[in-house]
């Protein structure tokens, strides 16, 4: 199933941080992002721009992603196989780094009706497949 088929309509529901992920959590948690690497998020108005490296050392991290709550992705646009740019409604945008040493960004979803759940890795898509 291509990702440009299947994200657009999901929502941000939630955000977890964990001490080596990031969970994105749409569709009333039954659709994860999950990032171990790296994002960057922008703000289409330009007031917010970052890069959220998940395995940096120190404690000087911050995340600012309450403006993405409760919107849905519009579209999904792939750079390249270690980068794809989530677009929001809002036009907002959440890109995920995968990192070329590990797998470490993908998309689960999980159907509570028939139990049924599909997996796709960031690095499995290529960017005119995304």
């Amino acid at each position: 199933m291509k990702l440009k088929q299947e994200l657009p309509g999901w929502e941000l529901y939630q955000v977890h941080i964990d001490k080596y992920h990031v969970m994105f959590w749409f569709g009333d948690c039954h659709c994860l992002l999950n990032v171990a690497f790296r994002f960057s998020y922008c703000a289409s108005d330009g007031s917010i721009s970052y890069v959220y490296d998940v395995q940096a050392p120190g404690d000087r991290k911050s995340l600012a992603v309450d403006e993405l709550l409760r919107r849905s992705i519009a579209a999904v646009e792939a750079h390249d196989e270690r980068r794809l740019d989530l677009i929001f409604d809002s036009g907002d945008v959440l890109q995920v780094h995968d990192s070329p040493e590990m797998r470490s960004a993908w998309f689960y979803r999980y159907d509570p009706k028939d139990r049924r759940r599909t997996v796709w890795v960031v690095d499995d898509i290529e960017p005119e497949e995304a």
